[in-house]
């Protein structure tokens, strides 16, 4: 396998291995949300026993002493040690309540399902924490919107499989937008209903209208990360208006060789009009330290998408355009219509 083989199937592997690993971690905790939600409906529901009532579904007090506490192990959680012939003797809490409590405090317990849920003393209680449903589900979408950015990933591997291998494909950060944007109006429905998503007319709307809005975010972002080819902008932007009549237009562009018009890579633009153009280190208004470019001796080689060397030196979605500066290789580098419109003027 060559080195090109090599790093394509590198790019495929390890965005899917990420995207797949995520999904079944989000239905992993998927399965889990009724389990949960049940559980936490039955501690929510449980009242204290009755005199003579045994059971594990209602609430029982036994008394108890701290014995001693561990309120800074140096691995693990705190704990306090019981006595007095409880079911646990040793129990796990937070370092807060184990530094609240001091040995030979009386405590009153409260047992549910044979676990301690609730250590009372007279200055400080403890309450065992119960996972809710709602953060389950929670936990489940949000995994499976993480799931989405190597997702995207794939997608521009999808939409450049044609294209040269050592080109840069557009960036994927634009769909971030959409999974922020479901986000927002997902996960707090995942809490409030985590097992009726769609079980009522609010959930339903929600849906509806957080689902139209996502999808248009997504169509946007879609748009954004095209593959724009320069076939596709020379002849429309060749016949649009150049810069107006005795005034400077100053466009994003730079050339990537070090020339005298461009020395020590210091133009970030490029400014049309009366004139000429000219490489500037700014974006205007006026032509302080503008460099006059050669265009005579310029002569169009071709236009072509960024490469890979190229992508720390301009964006994702900018085109360059290998001139031949009288007999010496240059690059310019530029947004796809701003590129066309420089050409022509260049012409």
């Amino acid at each position: 396998m060559n080195t090109r083989e090599g790093t394509a199937r590198s790019g495929w592997a390890k965005p899917l291995a990420l995207c797949l690993l995520l999904l079944l971690c989000a239905g992993a905790v998927a399965r889990s949300v009724a389990g949960t939600t049940a559980y936490e409906q039955a501690w929510h529901a449980a009242g204290p026993c009755a005199a003579g009532q045994r059971g594990d579904d209602c609430l029982s007090t036994v008394p108890a002493e701290i014995e001693r506490t561990d309120p800074h192990p140096p691995r693990g959680r705190s704990h306090l040690y019981l006595t007095g012939g409880v079911p646990r003797p040793k129990l796990e809490v937070s370092s807060g309540a184990a530094a609240a409590f001091r040995a030979g405090d009386r405590v009153e317990l409260t047992l549910w399902r044979g676990q301690v849920m609730k250590v009372s003393g007279v200055h400080y209680v403890w309450h065992e924490h119960v996972v809710t449903g709602g953060s389950m589900a929670v936990l489940a979408a949000g995994l499976a919107l993480c799931a989405a950015f190597p997702g995207a990933r794939l997608l521009a591997r999808v939409r450049g499989r044609r294209r040269p291998a050592d080109e840069v494909l557009p960036s994927p950060l634009p769909f971030l937008a959409p999974v922020l944007v479901t986000a927002v109006w997902l996960l707090p429905l995942c809490y409030r209903c985590p097992t009726s998503l769609f079980g009522s007319t609010g959930a339903m709307t929600r849906w509806a209208v957080g689902g139209l809005v996502s999808l248009g975010v997504f169509g946007w972002a879609w748009h954004a990360t095209r593959i724009r080819v320069p076939e596709e902008t020379g002849t429309a932007v060749r016949a649009a208006p150049g810069p107006p009549h005795g005034k400077d237009m100053f466009l994003s562009a730079r050339f990537l060789e070090d020339t005298d018009y461009n020395p020590h890579h210091f133009g970030t633009h490029v400014v049309l009009g009366a004139g000429g153009p000219a490489v500037t280190p700014h974006a205007g208004p006026g032509r302080f330290a503008a460099k006059a470019i050669p265009v005579r001796r310029l002569t169009l080689r071709r236009v072509r998408r960024a490469r890979r060397e190229e992508a720390a030196l301009v964006p994702h979605s900018w085109h360059v355009a290998e001139l031949d500066d009288a007999g010496t290789s240059v690059r310019l580098a530029a947004a796809p219509d701003d590129l066309a419109l420089l050409l022509t003027e260049f012409a």
